[in-house]
Formats: structure tokens, C-alpha cells, sequence
């Protein structure tokens, strides 16, 4: 009998694998999986486009994996920039996953979130599930509901995260909803005593937006590890 294995030590053991040097352009990251039939790949590619135009995606490089039949596309997981951070020292704590309610592009609030301490399945991967996004709606009208997910790191750290994800953001890798002051809520959730909140965009809001647009995908959120130097600009393979 396999023993449970809850959300959080699966991120925990990745980020520590991951060796992603965003001022080289070198090493490994986290990548989710969207799996798509061969006929659906221009399409599932141009709505990845508009999401990643929209600032919803963590970075414009991606991976395509020719199959039979269907086809494999590896895409930049928000957790990277958390393993980048632990990288430089920041004892970075994931927390938990949700939906944003966006209202007017700013965003204002969790309205869901499962903390991944609590889960064995991932929680991005429930809430899509459960069809309760609108990510299409925010991209076309500036309000909606997309996929993020929330970190707590030290009050001590937060200078230093802003260097880190100003060195990433250099690189291409984006996706910061809102970085918190010492012991204030970000978009409406508690942190922890003495610490910071930073909240990201869900990387799996590229599949939940082609979902949306009745494409047939399958996902697998935090799957594996990919080495950027595998990866292309999306606006090369369209």
C-alpha cells in the first residue's frame, strides 16, 4: 500500500532539485505538463499566447513534446521563482493555492484557496476542476477569476525577495500578484506572525484558459523538472 504523500512535500522535495540561475539562463525549473491531440496544438498554442500577453503565466517558455496523437507542452511552474528564492537563502514557505477575484486588472482577494499542507492532490489542479475560474472573461473585460497561489518568508527577507524577483523578471519569469508588508494579509488571507506574504500567478492558468475555450486538454500540475535550455520562446513555435 503506498503511503499518502501530501501536496507540500512534493513541492518541497522539487524546489530543492531545482538549479535555475535566471542571470545565466541555465538550469533546471519546475514545469507543469498540458497534454492536447495533435489537430488542437495551434490553438492550445495562440490561447497560451493571449494568457501569457495578459501577465498570467509565469514565462513565455515553453516545451513541445511531439507524441502519437496527442502532444505534450511543459510550461513554467510559479514554484521556480519560490525555488529560486530558497536558492538565495529566503526560507520561502509554500502555503496554498486558490482563485484571485480580479476587478479591473488589479487583483483584489482569495476567494478559495487549499492549503497545500492539507492535500495530497494539488489544489490548483481541484479548484480547475471544479470549472469555477473565468480566466477568459478577465483577459477580455479585466475582471474575472484566475489561478494563484500564496508563500510566507520572513519580514527579515523581504528586501531581498525584491532582488531576486527583480533578477527573474529580468529573465522573463513574472507572475507577482502582490508582495506584502510585515505581519499584513495578501489579497485578504493572514500570514504568519513576523513574516510576508507573497502571492503569484497559477502557471496553470494557460491549461484552465485553453479549457475555457473548449479545447480537450489533459494536466498535470508540478509534474517534473525540465532544463531551460529545452525550452523555447512561445512566439517561436507559433
Amino acid at each position: 500500500m503506498q503511503p499518502l504523500v501530501f501536496t507540500l512535500a512534493r513541492i518541497e522535495n522539487l524546489m530543492h532539485q531545482v538549479s535555475f540561475d535566471p542571470a545565466g539562463m541555465k538550469g533546471k525549473i519546475i514545469t507543469n505538463t498540458t497534454t492536447v491531440r495533435k489537430e488542437a496544438l495551434d490553438e492550445t498554442l495562440a490561447v497560451f499566447y493571449d494568457t501569457i500577453n495578459s501577465g498570467l503565466a509565469v514565462s513565455p517558455m515553453i516545451k513541445v513534446i511531439e507524441g502519437k496523437g496527442r502532444i505534450k507542452i511543459k510550461t513554467a511552474c510559479s514554484l521556480t521563482l519560490c525555488a529560486v528564492m530558497l536558492k538565495h537563502g529566503i526560507p520561502v514557505h509554500p502555503k496554498g493555492g486558490g482563485l484571485v477575484e480580479v476587478v479591473e486588472r488589479e487583483p483584489t482577494r482569495f476567494t478559495d484557496m487549499l492549503m497545500y499542507w492539507a492535500t495530497t492532490v494539488d489544489p490548483i489542479d481541484v479548484l480547475t476542476a471544479q470549472g469555477l475560474m473565468n480566466i477568459t472573461g478577465m483577459m477580455r473585460t479585466g475582471n474575472g477569476r484566475i489561478l494563484g497561489n500564496l508563500h510566507e518568508a520572513p519580514m527579515l527577507a523581504r528586501d531581498k525577495i525584491e532582488d531576486v524577483l527583480e533578477a527573474l523578471a529580468q529573465a522573463g519569469f513574472a507572475g507577482v500578484l502582490e508582495l506584502g508588508q510585515p505581519n499584513m494579509n495578501v489579497l485578504g488571507v493572514s500570514v504568519e506572525r513576523d513574516h510576508v506574504g507573497l502571492a503569484l500567478v497559477g502557471g496553470t492558468n494557460l491549461m484552465a484558459a485553453a479549457k475555457e475555450c473548449q479545447i480537450d486538454v489533459m494536466h498535470e500540475s508540478i509534474s517534473d523538472l525540465t532544463d531551460i535550455s529545452e525550452l523555447k520562446h512561445i512566439e517561436e513555435l507559433l
